[in-house]
């Protein structure tokens, strides 16, 4: 619900044609989705939470909101080849994965959660489903 609301805000959807090559190439979509685990679902949630909000609370003291904030700024900018529409949806759910981080203290759980999504993500992808992703209202 919110991808298409940020596309027509946006006036153009995200930009993930970099996706749609792993459309019906199984071996493709497994390589994709082993690296995906390893590097966005272990690796960004170990970065930008874990590793991020201990040092951004050393910066900041007890400012939850604001090493949400920050943590979600840093999240997003990798995802810059996406176009605006891609930055402000991962912004929004680096927000996410801030308040979840916040309430359980379990890299874990958000580590799951992040994994979830992006295999959801990738497996919408590879059966050729991307448009859903880049419907404008």
């Amino acid at each position: 619900m919110i991808q298409p609301l940020v596309n027509w805000l946006c006036n153009e959807p995200a930009d993930y044609s970099t996706f749609e090559h792993i459309k019906g190439d199984t071996a493709q979509y497994i390589k994709w989705l082993y690296r995906m685990w390893i590097s966005t679902a272990i690796g960004e949630e170990l970065l930008f939470r874990a590793f991020a909000f201990a040092q951004l609370k050393n910066i900041f003291g007890d400012k939850k909101i604001l090493i949400v904030i920050l943590s979600a700024l840093m999240f997003c900018l990798p995802h810059l080849y996406q176009g605006t529409a891609g930055l402000i949806m991962t912004f929004v759910f680096g927000i996410a994965f801030g308040f979840l981080y916040l309430k359980f203290k379990n890299i874990w759980i958000n580590i799951i959660v992040h994994g979830l999504i992006d295999t959801v993500f990738l497996t919408l992808s590879y059966l050729g489903y991307i448009e859903f992703y880049q419907f404008i209202w």
